[in-house]
């Protein structure tokens, strides 16, 4: 079945996709702009806690309800783009676990600047440990980079033209 494309924008935990998301909702044009935290509340699913460290063990089943909603809506005829917690690098194989065609990019930051965002969330060090090492194993891995230091609305127009095939 031909589907539309998927663009997938990871990052590491305070890359700042939750404060880019409303920017590239409001100046995306026919493509569905969605975030896998969006269903969270208070970064639990139905009562089941999926943001910690600690839930690992269902985030598999988590990343299959989301490639379903995003079957769902490739589907119907729309390109989708989606917001990720940094993928395995297994996940950017061709098919994987998204299916064809996938494009990936990272929204990265500096770690002066995670540093800072995480410890204003008031995490745990471990936590924030993790998440200054999934950045560093992203930027390894996932060749298109955009800086999430960048003002949310520039930013949001340069990822916007990524997903049109403009030079970055």
């Amino acid at each position: 079945m031909n589907r539309e494309p998927l663009w997938i924008l990871a990052g590491a935990p305070g890359a700042g996709k939750t404060t880019l998301l409303p920017h590239l909702v409001r100046q995306a044009t026919g493509l569905v702009v969605m975030d896998m935290d969006e269903l969270l509340e208070d970064g639990a699913l139905v009562g089941v806690p999926i943001a910690e460290p600690e839930a690992a063990p269902v985030w598999p089943a988590y990343d299959r309800m989301w490639r379903r909603i995003v079957d769902m809506v490739r589907r119907a005829g729309h390109p989708v783009l989606l917001l990720t917690p940094v993928p395995d690098p297994e996940d950017l194989t061709s098919d994987a676990r998204w299916g064809d065609p996938t494009r990936w990019a990272l929204l990265d930051c500096p770690d002066t600047v995670r540093l800072d965002r995480l410890t204003a969330r008031n995490w745990p060090q471990d936590w924030i440990d993790e998440a200054m090492e999934d950045a560093a194993q992203a930027r390894a891995f996932i060749p298109t980079i955009f800086d999430g230091g960048e003002g949310p609305s520039t930013l949001a127009e340069r990822v916007l033209g990524w997903t049109r095939g403009e030079a970055l």
